[in-house]
C-alpha cells in the first residue's frame, strides 16, 4: 500500500475541518480524473509517448489513500467509460457500436477487480428476429446492478416499422438475452404523442424502458420491465401532466447517450426510474414570459410536484435543451438554454439553495458537481466522509497530486 502524508487545516470562518493529502507519483503523469459515484474518484495515467496504450488507474476516497491502483488496456486508441447511480460495477468500452457482432470491454468492480472480455450478441437477437445484428443501430449503453445493457433500433422495411431491442449482458457470466421492446409503424411517428423506445432506468434487477403513447385519450408513457435475465417483468402505461414546454433531451451522464451525441430526441417530459420510484422532469410556463423545470413522483398513477427551479430568461421560440442523472439525493440536470449552460441538481427534498455551475466536458464525468459552488479548475466528489476536491490544473504534470478532504 502507498503511504500517504496529510495534514489538518481548517477552513477560516467556515467552521470546516479539511484535511489536505497526497498522492504519490505513479510511473507516467496523471492525464485525467473521474469520478465513481459513491465511491471516490479515479486518477489516468497513460504513457505520453504512445508506446503502450496501458491505462492505469488509481481510486482515491475518504480514506485519504490510495485504495487500489489497477490497469487495463484498451483494443483502441479510444475507450468509453459507462456508470450508474447504484451500480456495483463500472465499464470501459473498446467499442460503442458492434464490432462484427460482439462488444468488447473491461468490466472493474469496487475492490478493483478488471475483467477484460467480449461478448457476442449475434445468437440472443437471432432468436428474438433480428438475422443481420449490421442492421442495428446503437441507442444508447448503460450499466444497471446486474447487467450491461444495450439499447438497439432497426428499420423493419418490409413490414414499414421500427423495431427496437434490447441486450442484457450479466455482471458475473456474461451471458447475453436479448427482448424486443416493441415495433412502432412509421406512420404513427406523425401523432405527436407517439415516441421512441428510451431506457429510463432500474432498481435492484428491475430494468425500465418507456416509450410515449396515446391510451384511453390520455397521453403519457407505456413501460416495461425486464430482468437482467430478458424476463419481461411487468408493463402497463403511465398518463403524463398536461401542457409541459417541448424539450430537447440533449442527455447527460456517463452512458452511450452521451457518447452518440446525435441521438438527441424532442419531449415533452424526461421519465426516469430510481429506487422503485418514477419521477418526471418538465418544463411548465409561468405569469408573463417565465418558466419553471419542475420535479413530479408520481404517487397512485399521478404526477406530484415535489421542487422547481425557475428560469427568469425564457425564450419561447428555442426549445429547452436539458438533460437529466438520476441519483439518489435527486434528478442532476445540465440546462442548455439562453446562455445559461450550466449543471445543478432539483432535489427530492426542497433545499433552501442548489448550486449552479458551469457545464464543462470534464462534468459529464463529475456527477457531484451538481451540489456544491465550485471553482471550473476544481473536482468535486461528495463521498460519506465529506467533500474530497481535487484541482485539475495538476493534470499533465510529474510528481504526486493533492486532494482536500472537507469534513461535514
Amino acid at each position: 500500500m502507498k503511504s500517504i502524508f496529510f495534514f489538518i487545516l481548517f477552513v477560516a470562518g467556515a467552521g470546516v475541518q479539511a484535511q489536505t493529502f497526497e498522492v504519490p507519483a505513479a510511473i507516467h503523469p496523471y492525464s485525467d480524473i473521474i469520478e465513481w459515484k459513491g465511491m471516490g474518484s479515479i486518477l489516468i495515467s497513460m504513457d505520453p509517448a504512445k508506446v503502450s496504450k496501458q491505462v492505469n488507474l488509481t481510486l482515491v476516497n475518504g480514506e485519504k489513500k490510495t485504495v487500489w491502483d489497477q490497469k487495463f488496456n484498451p483494443k483502441n486508441d479510444k475507450y468509453y467509460y459507462i456508470s450508474s447511480e447504484n451500480a456495483r460495477y463500472v465499464y470501459f468500452l473498446d467499442n460503442l457500436n458492434l464490432d462484427n457482432g460482439k462488444v468488447y470491454f473491461n468490466q472493474l468492480n469496487s475492490a478493483g477487480n478488471i475483467k477484460s472480455t467480449s461478448v457476442a450478441i449475434g445468437a440472443a437477437v437471432k432468436k428474438i428476429g433480428v438475422d443481420d445484428y449490421n442492421d442495428l443501430e446503437l441507442i444508447n449503453c448503460v450499466v444497471t446492478d446486474k447487467a450491461l445493457v444495450h439499447h438497439f433500433r432497426y428499420n423493419d422495411k418490409k413490414n414499414k416499422t421500427i423495431v427496437e431491442i434490447a441486450t442484457f449482458i450479466t455482471h458475473h457470466n456474461f451471458l447475453c438475452y436479448a427482448v424486443e421492446l416493441g415495433a412502432i409503424p412509421l406512420e404513427a411517428f406523425k401523432n405527436e404523442h407517439i415516441g421512441n423506445w428510451e431506457y429510463i432506468g432500474f432498481t435492484d434487477d428491475q430494468i425500465c424502458f418507456a416509450a410515449r403513447d396515446f391510451q384511453n385519450k390520455m397521453s403519457g408513457w407505456s413501460v416495461k420491465e425486464f430482468s437482467s435475465k430478458g424476463k419481461p417483468l411487468k408493463g402497463y402505461f403511465i398518463p403524463g401532466p398536461k401542457d409541459l414546454i417541448p424539450i430537447e433531451n440533449i442527455g447527460f451522464g456517463t452512458t452511450g447517450k452521451y457518447y452518440l451525441n446525435d441521438k438527441y430526441t424532442i419531449e415533452r417530459g424526461l421519465l426516469t426510474f430510481i429506487n422503485g420510484q418514477f419521477y418526471m422532469v418538465g418544463g411548465q410556463r409561468k405569469s408573463g414570459t417565465g418558466a419553471e423545470i419542475t420535479l413530479f413522483q408520481l404517487n397512485e398513477n399521478k404526477w406530484e410536484e415535489i421542487n422547481q427551479m425557475q428560469l427568469n430568461y425564457f425564450i419561447e421560440k428555442k426549445n429547452l435543451k436539458l438533460g437529466i442523472y438520476p441519483m439518489n439525493e435527486g434528478i442532476g440536470y445540465h440546462l442548455d438554454h439562453n446562455g445559461y449552460n450550466k449543471v445543478s441538481l432539483i432535489a427530492f427534498k426542497p433545499q433552501k439553495e442548489t448550486a449552479h455551475n458551469d457545464f464543462t466536458d470534464l462534468t459529464i464525468f463529475n456527477p457531484s458537481s451538481v451540489f456544491e459552488r465550485k471553482q471550473k479548475e476544481e473536482f468535486n466528489v461528495i463521498l460519506p466522509e465529506g467533500l474530497l476536491v481535487f484541482k485539475t490544473s495538476q493534470l499533465g504534470k510529474e510528481g504526486a497530486v493533492t486532494f482536500e478532504l472537507k469534513g461535514k
